[in-house]
């Protein structure tokens, strides 16, 4: 039997479980926590440090090929898997994608591809300088780890005495933009054959993806170019894989990337229910077919997070909509708990 191991046990890692399995290929997951969602899918895991030798061995020798479902891993466990055994997307990508200034400068090094104004941070000097070039407004960011507005810290009218004791090295600072929406697109590759699914408009909160709908009111011209940007980093990257990338739609109708994400992404969770093929199952098919297959979209909908204490509510939820549980043990307030969908 075909077998594929997974990096990381989240939901995302539950859900590829649960694609892989469903095109008969067994699954493995490598997990630094005792207790995560993908556990009760997964044929076999390996819990430790990631850089436990031991329990990685036994965990590259699981499996056929591997993936990854956080792209927070550090280099040398991806490097070391790849050097015996095939990894999706390339370590090289992942590298870019989970360090913000690389990302930053890779996406701005591309033709017709901007991002916001950035300046890389080392101390607070640089922060007091580097404000100002931004009319005092930013937000100031770890240029690793850091999801869902971890790492974060918004600036406002340059005050910035309260930052004073963080030790700023390998920071990024951003300046905030006035966007009109905020949009992205995931692309699937391998052999340069490309599928992109539809563009979604997405809803935050805190931070925190609330919601997401398919499709998003762009016009023609506006959703072509989104896709044709989405689709060009993937070829620059040589992605063989699945790649989201996020967006900013500016008020004059002009896009600028936010950050990308070389796995499944949050914003792609309507797919399970809306597309003949699924950014999972796509991401299996990258893994052990030629190529992608055509995502066909067949209703508008929304997906919506399930947050924090909103999980209580789940068994309403459950009788009004497509409810999915992500089996996390302890509610936390800002914690993804499971999502729902429905058609609009």
């Amino acid at each position: 039997m075909r077998s594929l191991g997974i990096i990381g046990g989240g939901q995302l890692g539950m859900f590829i479980c649960q694609a892989a399995k469903s095109l008969g290929i067994k699954t493995s997951i490598f997990s630094e926590n005792q207790e995560f969602s993908a556990k009760k899918f997964c044929d076999q895991y390996f819990i430790g440090k990631f850089n436990d030798n031991e329990v990685l061995e036994n965990f590259i020798n699981s499996a056929d090929y591997f993936t990854i479902e956080t792209e927070n891993i550090p280099h040398d466990i991806l490097d070391k898997i790849a050097s015996v055994k095939q990894i999706f997307p390339d370590p090289q990508i992942v590298k870019i994608c989970q360090n913000r200034l690389k990302e930053k400068r890779f996406l701005n090094s591309l033709e017709n591809i901007r991002t916001a104004v950035y300046f890389e941070i080392n101390s607070f000097k640089d922060l007091e300088k580097k404000i100002s070039l931004i009319n005092n407004n930013g937000i100031l960011k770890t240029s690793e780890l850091g999801y869902d507005g971890k790492g974060q810290y918004k600036i406002v009218n340059g005050k910035i005495d309260d930052l004073k004791d963080l030790n700023l090295k390998n920071f990024i600072l951003e300046k905030i933009l006035d966007f009109e929406k905020e949009i992205s697109v995931i692309v699937c590759r391998k052999n340069k054959k490309v599928e992109a699914y539809p563009v979604v408009e997405n809803i935050h909160k805190n931070s925190i993806l609330r919601e997401t709908i398919y499709p998003a009111n762009l016009s023609k011209e506006v959703s072509n170019k989104a896709l044709k940007m989405a689709i060009q980093i993937a070829d620059e990257l040589d992605l063989h894989g699945i790649l989201a990338v996020e967006m900013f739609l500016m008020k004059d109708k002009s896009i600028i990337v936010n950050e990308l994400a070389p796995r499944p992404h949050n914003s792609g969770h309507w797919t399970l229910d809306y597309c003949e093929v699924s950014q999972f199952q796509n991401l299996i098919n990258t893994i052990f077919l030629n190529s992608p297959k055509s995502p066909s979209p067949h209703a508008s909908c929304k997906m919506i997070n399930v947050i924090g204490d909103e999980f209580l509510s789940k068994e309403k939820l459950k009788k009004k909509f497509k409810f999915y549980d992500y089996f996390k043990k302890e509610i936390k307030s800002s914690r993804k708990m499971g999502h729902y969908t429905f058609k609009i």
